[in-house]
């Protein structure tokens, strides 16, 4: 029996330009975003940063609306599975790219992810760039709180048994 549901969503994210998008990041900490997607209720997207310290590659993911209130529920977080792969010239998911991680996102605008997910010179080898371009094959999982239930019960004993017990439980209740 499972307590949670997850809703589950794959994005393929290509990033075309690469060289260019790598010298508008220089020095800074410029991303490039892609499309907004729905998934367990939000919207979210993925953002790429070309230059992390001018050695790693970043991925992330960033929560793009506001979180669902129930009632008066001040605390409202979600909780996210989030993981990434980069997709080779043949179209395979590179093992040695895969990244994999939860998070608990709180507030629209936050962004969690993979600060140091590659180097540079793994993401410029010519099995993952061609063309200038390259992919990323990215899976957003959103855990759906588990819904509660009032348990039912049916009366199965008989109204002789009901007397029976009345029975004893009188004397002790005068």
């Amino acid at each position: 029996m499972s307590l949670t549901a997850a809703a589950t969503r794959e994005i393929v994210f290509d990033v075309e330009g690469y060289a260019t998008t790598k010298r508008m990041a220089a020095g800074g900490r410029r991303y490039f975003q892609s499309d907004k997607f729905a998934v367990g209720g939000y919207e979210w997207a993925i953002r790429y940063c070309p230059d992390r310290g001018g050695v790693y590659v970043s991925v992330t993911l960033v929560l793009l609306s506001e979180l669902i209130k129930d009632g008066d529920d001040a605390g409202q977080e979600v909780g996210v599975r989030f993981a990434c792969a980069l997709q080779d010239r043949h179209g395979e998911l590179s093992s040695e790219s895969w990244r994999s991680e939860s998070y608990v996102f709180s507030v629209c605008g936050q962004e969690r992810g993979f600060w140091k997910y590659a180097t540079l010179d793994v993401l410029e080898d010519p099995d993952f760039i061609v063309g200038d371009c390259f992919t990323l094959a990215c899976t957003v999982s959103v855990l759906r709180k588990p819904i509660l239930r009032a348990c039912t019960t049916k009366k199965t004993q008989a109204k002789n048994s009901d007397q029976k017990y009345q029975l004893f439980f009188q004397p002790m209740l005068m």
